[in-house]
């Protein structure tokens, strides 16, 4: 049986072996963003390297205090690695604008961030993080 938290109309689910699962509808806002964490943090004991695959095809914006945030603290997302999939041109612009504004005022992101177009891709991006983080981890 799958354990699913509902968080107004988005979903969020873990798939074995390390994978958050997300289904973002509407603003990601810091709200949703401390409640991705709570779910994290509960699952890290059983799981301590999770990665987070977000489904933001009903997704609309990121909030100014969730940009905030995550562009102050990238830490915020206590993921190994996250991808987005079937995000809109806006969406991908504002997340790659965020991306660069961190990368200029020297808040690098620790873990790795990726945009894909379908969850099939995703999934892949996925197993390609963790080929490379293993082999980090293995020299």
């Amino acid at each position: 049986m799958v354990r699913m938290w509902t968080f107004g109309d988005n979903k969020v689910w873990l798939e074995s072996p390390d994978i958050i699962r997300l289904v973002n509808v509407g603003v990601f806002d810091l709200k949703l963003l401390h409640e991705l964490n709570q779910v994290a943090l509960e699952l890290s004991a059983t799981h301590p390297r999770l990665y987070l695959i977000s489904d933001v095809r009903r997704g609309t914006s990121i909030s100014a205090d969730a940009r905030k945030t995550l562009s102050e603290n990238p830490e915020a997302m206590p993921f190994v690695g996250t991808v987005l999939f079937g995000a809109s041109f806006a969406l991908r612009t504002m997340a790659n604008m965020m991306g660069r504004a961190s990368a200029l005022l020297g808040r690098t992101q620790g873990a790795p961030f990726g945009m894909v177009e379908t969850e099939e891709e995703a999934r892949n991006w996925v197993a390609a993080q963790r080929a490379l983080q293993g082999a980090a981890r293995a020299s």
